[in-house]
């Protein structure tokens, strides 16, 4: 089969063996696969992730000197079952599903596995149990977008958001829209979306931000004022003791960039939420003391569990053209170096498919 390897920095299509599925797994056929923000990391940071990972415990985790096959954002075509499958979806029909498997040293990530190959390839290995039918009224380009969209589901889950809340996105690539589109799908905001590009601002509107703004402190300031959540914490305490409640406010980091979380905590109103989901591969200051007195929570979140996942295909089974214009271009696996350029140069790219056939 073909597939885009990629190693030292760089991708090369060649011919590997066909993968056969062992007991429990199916082997399918990639239709489109998504390029992830990981994806982009790992091609000029893949050493740096790895280590990260494994010193985080990820055992499983490739070894960037080896070759891999990345992709994790798939939808694909069932093409044959192991032993002892249960096949309750019929051999062609589409699936979509997690993209862990379980390997020699535990459970690994395809797509960052150098035992299983990801889906810029023609053909690749799924857990049969961690599988999902598409439903026939969902394109093939929408189903591929469960795996970013659970990343936003579980970002959201993890704010503990209500209705007396309102919301920051700051970065409006895929993960920022795609949180902008779970909290419009949950019926909360009011929502104001932070990003200097203006193709992503439409976007950001598209999805359901109630306001747009370029990075500015005196912008996100008013916002935050007229929602009634001061940012200094003698505003806040007269507020309080005056019995007077403004929306908690909730803001989701979606960037990932050197000293990001240090400015957003001075912009950010006393008590705050901040949910860091944005991958920054640099090591960061804050000023602890300065989050103290402002008592602003810090949470980080990685991923999703099955649950999650399948929230998000239920939300694209109900409405499958909400995120649909995300989808802004298709490559094949001879250009995938050329799709992840254009992915970083940013403007109005917001999610590129690879066509492995």
């Amino acid at each position: 089969m073909r597939a885009a390897v990629f190693q030292n920095g760089g991708f090369k299509v060649e011919n590997l063996p066909a993968p056969a599925p062992g007991p429990g797994q199916m082997l399918v056929r990639p239709l489109v696969c998504g390029i992830c923000g990981s994806d982009l990391h790992t091609r000029h940071h893949a050493q740096h992730l790895a280590n990260l990972l494994q010193r985080a415990g990820f055992k499983g985790f490739m070894n960037p000197d080896l070759p891999v096959v990345l992709g994790h954002e798939f939808c694909c075509e069932i093409v044959d079952y192991g032993s002892g499958c249960e096949r309750r979806v019929p051999i062609g029909r589409r699936v979509i599903g997690l993209p862990f498997m379980a390997g020699p040293d535990g459970m690994v990530l395809l797509g960052y596995s150098n035992v299983f190959n990801g889906a810029f390839a023609e053909q690749m290995i799924l857990q049969e149990n961690a599988t999902f039918p598409v439903p026939d009224h969902v394109p093939t380009d929408v189903a591929a977008l469960a795996e970013p969209l659970a990343v936003a589901v579980h970002a959201v889950g993890a704010s503990a958001p209500g209705p007396d809340c309102a919301f920051v996105v700051y970065g409006c690539g895929p993960v920022g829209l795609f949180v902008i589109a779970r909290l419009r799908y949950l019926g909360l905001g009011p929502i104001l979306a932070v990003d200097p590009d203006a193709a992503r601002q439409r976007f950001a509107e598209l999805l359901g931000a109630d306001v747009v703004t370029a990075p500015s402190p005196e912008h996100i300031g008013a916002w935050w004022d007229k929602q009634g959540a001061p940012l200094g914490v003698s505003d806040a305490a007269a507020a309080r003791a005056a019995g007077v409640a403004g929306r908690r406010a909730i803001i989701f980091e979606c960037v990932g960039k050197p000293g990001l979380l240090k400015s957003i905590a001075e912009e950010a109103p006393a008590g705050a939420v901040m949910v860091v989901i944005g991958l920054c591969v640099s090591p960061d200051i804050i000023e602890p003391s300065y989050l103290i007195q402002k008592q602003i929570a810090m949470r980080f979140v990685f991923a999703y569990d099955a649950e999650e996942f399948a929230e998000a295909a239920r939300m694209l089974a109900k409405d499958p053209a909400r995120v649909a214009p995300l989808v802004t271009g298709h490559e094949t696996l001879e250009r995938v170096s050329s799709a992840f350029d254009l992915l970083e140069r940013g403007g109005s790219q917001a999610k590129v498919l690879i066509r492995p056939t």
